[in-house]
């Protein structure tokens, strides 16, 4: 078993390849990853899902045979070669039209589903989308959008019509399903024998826009298959894993991780019924691998922190978690046994929770591991198909991003005195471009390495960690840098912070300091006997001044405010940095005021 990763010099730089912990298990193309699934689990549950209370359970065969059915009556509109959107929740039917999509009709355009109508009808507009797989909830944007001048000229709804439509452009997906079944028994093997080329764009997936407005990412068959092949390399499953899918499908990050890999490996896909279900479904799914984003696994570790206190248990369950950490390095695992009443609250199957798109407090993945759980990060963009690195079982540092999978490089770019830089990334899992964007394209790639934009370092064993991003970081008036992702990390493990934002001020001496927007959570603040915002702005200050002494006397929190609201996030829940910053810039502009002056104050309009 190897390492995982090499460290190499190529062109004068020091570049990391990743090797895997494991023999890969090869695929190539999206069509072959389903196939081959379908022979080897055939009759086994692929997907599980809750309708009108009841679960319902597809196998590998019926999921194949559906897809081939809906991609022959595609083929039979004519709509091979043509791009086609997905917008829907998260459930069995997004993930049979989307394959019907890409393995053998044309190009899957995956829409967020809770872009408002305005940037649906963009994003349709900038993709040139010939047809759309749609859910009920937003047949009346559809019917809306069948009046206007669009590209669009099919619409096909996963349920039965909410209302009459007297619109030949309008098709259940039932009935296009029924179409393509009658076409097969006929022998038409249009979509069955289609070709795919697997080096063209197959994928059209638009950023979060986060700083700029959203880039649609081309991506192949040859990316994604690379992404999955590598991660078999780096990291083992089961095929009697249960996975919850509760991030948007549309997003890279589950679109490849929660739905092509866990297929590909076996493993059933449960459908959540949503944020407030989660404890509900991890229980009667039995689900065994959570992949989530930080905010999800913050919420729940603290739900069941807070009813551990409640019971009056909070320094048992410490004490037994420093005796099982103890005995885990003997090599004896206890945790399980010694947390059971925990993990029957939490979901008493769980053993693998893998968090991306954002850092994660390290005491809240030790504290999750010392449950029995095995917690990996792992970090990539949609720019790379996702996945770049991961911690694995064997490369579990907490607070880093662990190592490159396999035969991906890495590269820290014009690196400082402290050995950060810019983190380039090269492989087969890398881009075809942005789409109708040749400019932005040449702005990231530079000799087969893309640009990632984030600022981090790689350790003497190749272990990643990420500092920042480029286009976050604050710039001090000394020189110094500094990035808000490690300020907020610290406000958001104070008890009371339900999240927060920091940024780089410009103050009216020209100088720049470190201020906050905290979002307090009231609940929390007032069983500390907090009730006004007087009360919860000195509470602040006073742990601030705390966390400030820990800190470079050149780096420290000046200024903060607090807020009531939640922070503008993007759907996998990224802070909108632009969004925020000029919002309290609006703020300042109306009430003549600078941040000096509104120190602690509630700044909700």
């Amino acid at each position: 078993m190897s390492r995982g990763c090499e460290i190499i010099v190529k062109d004068g730089s020091r570049v990391v390849k990743g090797l895997g912990h494991y023999k890969p298990d090869p695929v190539y193309d999206c069509r072959e990853l389903i196939k081959k699934s379908v022979e080897r689990y055939g009759d086994k549950t692929a997907f599980k899902f809750k309708r009108d209370g009841k679960i319902i359970e597809k196998s590998y065969r019926v999921f194949d045979q559906e897809i081939d059915a809906l991609g022959t009556a595609l083929h039979a509109l004519n709509l091979k070669g043509k791009k086609i959107a997905v917008l829907s929740e998260n459930r069995y039917e997004w993930a049979v039209s989307y394959f019907s999509i890409i393995n053998g009709t044309g190009i899957g355009v995956p829409l967020d589903k809770y872009l408002p109508q305005s940037e649906v009808e963009n994003l349709i507009e900038r993709a040139k989308v010939s047809a759309i797989f749609y859910s009920a909830q937003y047949h009346e944007i559809m019917v809306a959008l069948s009046g206007k001048n669009t590209t669009i000229q099919h619409f096909f709804c996963m349920d039965e019509f909410p209302a009459p439509v007297d619109d030949p452009a309008f098709m259940t997906m039932a009935g296009l399903t029924r179409k393509g079944n009658e076409l097969l028994e006929k022998g038409n093997t249009c979509f069955i024998n289609a070709h795919i080329n697997k080096d063209e764009m197959s994928i059209l997936l638009f950023t979060s826009g986060t700083t700029k407005a959203s880039k649609g990412v081309m991506l192949s068959h040859s990316n994604i298959a690379c992404n999955i092949t590598s991660l078999t390399a780096l990291i083992e499953v089961q095929p009697n894993d249960v996975h919850l899918s509760l991030l948007p499908l549309h997003h890279t990050f589950e679109n490849t991780i929660g739905l092509m890999f866990m297929l590909f490996k076996g493993i059933t896909i449960a459908y959540s019924e949503g944020i407030r279900h989660i404890a509900q479904n991890l229980k009667e799914f039995k689900v065994t691998i959570l992949v989530a984003v930080p905010a999800i696994f913050e919420a729940l570790y603290r739900k069941v922190m807070e009813g551990i206190e409640k019971s009056g248990k909070k320094g048992l369950v410490t004490s037994m978690a420093k005796v099982s950490n103890a005995l885990l390095k003997l090599g004896i695992d206890v945790r399980k046994k010694l947390f059971k009443s925990v993990m029957e609250k939490l979901g008493p199957d769980l053993r693998l929770f893998v968090s991306g798109a954002a850092p994660l407090d390290v005491g809240i993945i030790n504290g999750i591991q010392s449950f029995g759980i095995t917690f990996l990060q792992g970090y990539g963009l949609t720019e790379t198909s996702p996945v770049i690195s991961a911690t694995t079982f064997f490369v579990n540092a907490p607070g880093t991003i662990g190592i490159p999978i396999k035969d991906v490089e890495v590269k820290i770019d014009r690196p400082d005195e402290n050995g950060m830089g810019e983190i380039l990334v090269r492989g087969g899992n890398v881009m075809l471009g942005y789409y109708e964007n040749p400019e932005e394209t040449r702005e990231v790639m530079e000799n087969g390495w893309f640009r990632t934009g984030d600022l981090g370092v790689a350790d003497g064993n190749g272990i990643l960690k990420i500092t920042g991003r480029a286009k976050s970081m604050i710039v001090l008036n000394n020189g110094k840098k500094a990035f808000p992702e490690e300020f907020e990390t610290l406000l958001n493990s104070l008890p009371g912070v339900k999240e927060s934002f920091v940024w780089g001020y410009a103050a009216p001496d020209g100088g720049t300091e470190i201020c906050a927007k905290i979002v307090v959570d009231e609940a929390n603040m007032a069983e500390l006997g907090l009730q006004t915002i007087e009360q919860m702005g000195e509470y602040l200050e006073t742990h601030i001044r705390k966390i400030n002494k820990s800190l470079p006397k050149y780096k420290i929190i000046r200024y903060f405010v607090l807020s009531r609201e939640e922070l503008v996030k993007t759907t996998t829940l990224k802070i909108k940095r632009p969004v925020e910053a000029e919002k309290i810039r609006r703020y300042l502009d109306r009430n003549d005021a600078n941040m000096r002056k509104i120190h602690k104050i509630l700044i909700d309009d």
